[in-house]
């Protein structure tokens, strides 16, 4: 049974509803904002709120039609009720939609019962016929069963009871007999393996050895065994060692960090006019469209799109995405969500069908790469300052990503763009070295470290470096983490327990440009982790943005970040460039696209 029905606009005018059951909550809502205007069309189902949601894009009149249901129906059922009400809808507005004029209020309520009857009525015929066929499937079985026995084979089932008397005794004794032969043969087997045993000695099982533990020291490991072992509480580094590693992160100091975080920013109009000016050059179809559109039929002007236009285009896409890391799921959603919106469009005026369907492909990932909210870290950062709050950043991720340096990174930026006082805390107190590695930045970086060395649990180091952030007087913590494999279910509990404990403000994903199919996998199961694993699964607490690392070594496969962001949902705030302090940037929406469009 269906809980309600809406029938609304791209721009949003809802032109017709129903709710045959008080709908709790924003499930339509949610749809809109999370799900269709984050260029998901192309999946037409959604689970938000408890509630089912299967949707059909009308093209030619640019309507949405959405069914909201709870429990499980039959997809066959459901496409054939939006197909009905659809083509009863557009029967009933006649021309009086798409000329330009708007309509606030349809009554549709007759038409949509007849279309749910008639749409009832078809899914009664199809559960009557699948019966019918269930039962002939029954009878055919019978008759071969049947036959089996009349040639005196065996019978195909395992069940008895069935045939009953003196036939299922006859098949007990032969089973018995079977099996006591069995038996005898197996005895007589370990007789002459035991009799070998025993007659060569060379051959005997040898009783196993335990493993021998290790001893130190006689047995007990010293106390000064200890402290030589425990490397966080070293003396630090001396001059010489400190400022080797400061030219290592700092460079020779004539880097510009302003024009490095920035230069995309301000550079946004430049790109524009360079890529308008190529387009020109290479003229209106160019770059990667050029050779996905060759010998494709080229119609100019008032061509309506259909599926046989759309498909030789859309299939070379999805190659070219995937071979610049787009994971293959993402490639697929995203030229079927293309697909989708185009079909039944008709193309403008001297416009070819391959630029419209270049355009399309730019806008829909643009829309999908552009944040939906403000991840300005350092305006959020000095808001909390103004508001007399710690801001906290927790970064998290796989192993080996590079967390503990672009940490470092933002620290800097933080630091020297807004005069921000930074504590590091040192969550890590699994991998060996950590906290010595965040020690060398915090010296190169002269920001305080806040470490409790190793063994102890994260989220009350955490909760103790925010306590004391208040105390004495710091702007910004920035916890450090210890990587872990998107599988590994108690770490990735204790990370949730990190999260729930101590609320942070931005809660960062760590990953490299570098993983194709691999980011999705990532990334899903940490914010999975998170909100499955939260304390308050009334509130879970997610991923709130992914800083990516390694970026300036991809080219053009920059398709992870297309990828995370369209699983997630959220933004990519910041990507690593470099190793240098000053080598982080916010990404561009625009620069990706243009990158992987060619």
């Amino acid at each position: 049974m269906i809980d309600a029905f809406y029938i609304f606009t791209k721009g949003g005018l809802l032109l017709w509803s129903t709710q045959l059951v008080k709908v709790k909550g924003n499930p339509l809502d949610r749809l809109i904002k999370e799900v269709l205007l984050e260029e998901r069309v192309g999946e037409t189902f959604a689970n938000i709120d408890a509630y089912n949601l299967k949707w059909k894009l009308l093209n030619e009149m640019d309507i949405f039609f959405v069914v909201v249901y709870q429990g499980i129906l039959q997809m066959a059922y459901l496409e054939g009720l939006l197909a009905m009400v659809a083509k009863e809808f557009v029967q009933h507005v006649g021309n009086s939609f798409g000329n330009g004029l708007t309509i606030k209020h349809v009554d549709f309520d007759q038409d949509f019962l007849r279309c749910r009857q008639r749409a009832d009525k078809d899914l009664k015929e199809a559960r009557r016929q699948g019966g019918m066929r269930s039962f002939a499937d029954t009878k055919k079985g019978a008759e071969v069963q049947k036959t089996r026995e009349e040639k005196g084979l065996p019978a195909t089932s395992s069940k008895k009871g069935k045939s009953g008397g003196a036939d299922d005794k006859d098949e007990d004794d032969e089973d018995d007999a079977d099996a006591s032969k069995v038996a005898e043969a197996r005895g007589k087997l370990g007789a002459k393996s035991k009799a070998k045993k025993e007659a060569d000695p060379a051959t005997a099982e040898k009783p196993k050895k335990g493993k021998e533990a290790r001893h130190w020291d006689g047995g007990k490991v010293s106390k000064s065994l200890m402290q030589e072992l425990d490397f966080s509480k070293n003396k630090p580094d001396d001059d010489a060692d400190l400022a080797a590693k400061q030219a290592e992160f700092l460079g020779s100091g004539d880097e510009n960090f302003d024009a490095e975080v920035e230069s995309l920013s301000s550079g946004s109009e430049d790109e524009a006019k360079d890529t308008g000016e190529q387009e020109q050059e290479q003229g209106r179809v160019g770059g990667l469209f050029k050779s996905l559109t060759r010998g494709v039929k080229n119609l100019t002007g008032g061509a309506v799109l259909g599926e046989e236009d759309l498909e030789p285009i859309l299939k070379k896409f999805k190659t070219e995405l995937m071979t610049r890391n787009v994971a293959a799921e993402v490639a697929d959603k995203l030229s079927d969500s293309v697909r989708r919106s185009l079909v039944g469009k008709t193309t403008g005026r001297f416009t070819t069908m391959a630029s419209t369907v270049k355009q399309a492909l730019k806008e829909s990932m643009e829309t999908l790469l552009t944040p939906k909210k403000s991840i300005d870290v350092l305006r959020a950062a000095l808001a909390a300052k103004n508001a007399g709050r710690v801001y906290t950043i927790v970064f998290l991720g796989v192993n080996g990503v590079g967390k503990s340096t672009n940490l470092a990174k933002v620290a800097y930026y933080l630091k020297h763009k807004g005069g921000l006082n930074v504590l590091i805390c040192a969550c890590d107190t699994f991998r060996a070295g950590a906290v010595e590695q965040l020690k060398t930045h915090s010296r190169c970086l002269d920001v305080p470290l806040f470490e409790r060395g190793y063994g102890k649990d994260p989220a009350d180091i955490a909760k103790n470096a925010i306590a004391h952030a208040k105390s004495n007087g710091h702007d910004v913590v920035l916890v450090d983490t210890a990587g872990r494999m998107q599988d590994n279910e108690p770490l990735m509990r204790a990370l949730a327990k990190l999260v729930a404990i101590n609320t942070p403000d931005l809660v960062l994903f760590v990953g490299e440009a570098l993983v194709g199919n691999d980011a999705i996998d990532q990334v899903t199961k940490f914010n999975r982790s998170l909100v499955d694993l939260s304390a308050d699964p009334r509130n879970p607490r997610g991923i709130d943005g992914m800083l990516l690392t390694k970026y300036d070594t991809v080219d053009d496969k920059v398709g992870a970040a297309l990828s995370m962001v369209y699983v997630t949902g959220q933004p990519v705030v910041f990507v690593g460039t470099g190793q240098k302090y000053t080598h982080l940037r916010k990404m561009q929406a625009k620069e990706v696209v243009r990158t992987l469009l060619g």
